[in-house]
């Protein structure tokens, strides 16, 4: 059985206030993986987001799936890197931060039968509406879980 709207956003929700909690307890300039600290990670899953938002949006509107520019992800993932490089950390959280608030906005005008529908995502498989939301969730856990990691 699929997860309801609301307990979607709660996991959502409950993923993201454990990352800030994390990040606010983390040297910000720790390095995670080579080349990436937690203000490239932040810009990363952003990014992500922006992506995964423009795909609901394409769903509601009725519009065509939306597609990634690039396909190959190590390629997206150096370019969003580097569109934020000379930002500082402040204004990646706060892009992080306008960005989870206006896709959160777009995913509560979905109807609990949209979460069945199945949708070709930006990276070309095919997941039903309820699982792009929850790649949200896994995708920050992934990275808060590195975060950890690494910090310890």
């Amino acid at each position: 059985m699929e997860k309801g709207l609301e307990l979607l956003v709660n996991e959502i929700d409950q993923i993201r206030q454990e990352m800030q909690n994390v990040i606010e307890k983390t040297d910000p300039s720790l390095e995670l993986c080579p080349g990436w600290t937690i203000k490239e990670a932040i810009g990363h899953i952003t990014a992500w987001e922006i992506v995964i938002h423009k795909a609901i949006q394409a769903y509601l509107s009725g519009d065509p799936p939306y597609f990634l520019h690039q396909q190959d992800f190590d390629i997206f993932n150096a370019e969003v890197v580097a569109y934020r490089s000379d930002w500082s950390l402040e204004q990646v959280l706060q892009e992080w931060k306008e960005v989870r608030a206006k896709m959160k906005k777009t995913i509560l005008n979905l109807k609990e039968n949209d979460l069945s529908a199945d949708l070709v995502l930006p990276w070309g498989s095919e997941r039903t509406m309820a699982e792009l939301i929850e790649i949200i969730g896994e995708h920050e856990g992934e990275h808060m879980e590195n975060i950890i990691k690494v910090a310890s």
